[in-house]
């Protein structure tokens, strides 16, 4: 996410009279994350490989099973909405027609452990309602059927190993132990020691309002007082939550993406919903950022 949030005198107008607006009008504020500067989200497959091809493959998200209609062929089709629909989006937004079926994103860090932030596993339901896939992505531009994918791809919470969340507080994370060990793809490296420095470039790789799959580069840690966490200018939205966040020189993860700003504003000409976007430069103008959980905050004994 990078820079300049164009607030009209409708919409302060709106926001000192939300109470008068119509159920039709219902979503005009919608949950967290932002945009900085120019959107750099984008679909895993323009990667083509590469440097990214094994990170990307280890990002996995959290399904509500609910949504998984199981079929014949030993795969699983995802029924959730389209974005455009689910989140009352303008036609011209991005990834507009795709759908929606994560609720967090999630990564591996060992054979059978994920890595997630810790509001999105908080306890037993979390853990028991929910599986974790891999490989909700666009295989290419003309791919219409990403949202059915191999049943070995998903894999239940056999436990919780840690969770640790306080609403509005520093740290938020959790690791989980699947039901099964995850044979076809390596898990991420972490910083052990240390830490980041500012103006350090990130790359972010998750699920954005529960899309498919997308990587977001061009990020820099602004703010790194805190111990706990850091802020940073990421394009990230509320359902990467969990999100590995890496250092884009090294591609070893720095943290977990756990907060942020305001997602979508409402654009009262169009009637709908936009990307929230921040143009300013937030090193010279301050801006809410994203907080991203430093892994080195996380207990050694887990790691």
């Amino acid at each position: 996410m990078k820079n300049l949030i164009k607030i009209s005198i409708l919409s302060l107008l709106f926001l000192m009279t939300a109470c008068q607006i119509g159920p039709k009008q219902k979503a005009q504020v919608i949950s967290s994350k932002v945009i900085y500067g120019e959107d750099n989200r984008i679909d895993t497959y323009k990667l083509n490989g590469g440097f990214w091809h094994e990170k990307v493959r280890a990002v996995a998200m959290k399904v509500r099973h609910r949504r998984m209609k199981k079929q014949s062929n030993g795969m699983i089709r995802l029924i959730g909405a389209r974005l455009k629909k689910s989140k009352m989006m303008c036609d011209d937004e991005k990834f507009v027609g795709q759908r929606l079926n994560a609720e967090c994103s999630g990564f591996l860090i060992g054979d059978d452990l994920l890595a997630t932030a810790g509001h999105c596993v908080k306890d037993e339901f979390d853990c028991k309602n929910f599986s974790w896939v891999f490989d909700y992505d666009l295989k290419g531009p003309e791919d219409k059927k990403y949202h059915i994918i191999p049943e070995k791809n998903f894999y239940k919470c056999k436990k919780i190993i840690s969770s640790v969340y306080k609403k509005h507080k520093d740290l938020d994370f959790a690791i989980i132990q699947l039901d099964k060990k995850v044979t076809d793809r390596t898990p991420l490296t972490l910083r052990k020691k240390d830490k980041i420095k500012t103006g350090t470039k990130l790359t972010i790789i998750g699920h954005p309002s529960g899309l498919p799959k997308k990587f977001a580069n061009g990020a820099e840690v602004i703010k790194n007082s805190n111990n706990i966490f850091f802020k940073a200018n990421l394009d990230s939205f509320q359902i990467n939550s969990g999100s590995p966040v890496f250092n884009e020189e090294t591609g070893i993860v720095e943290g977990i993406l756990v907060r942020g700003d305001t997602d979508y504003h409402w654009a009262y000409q169009d009637k709908c919903n936009r990307v929230n976007t921040i143009k300013w430069d937030c090193k010279e103008r301050d801006c809410r950022l994203e907080d991203v959980t430093r892994i080195t905050a996380l207990p050694k004994s887990l790691l």
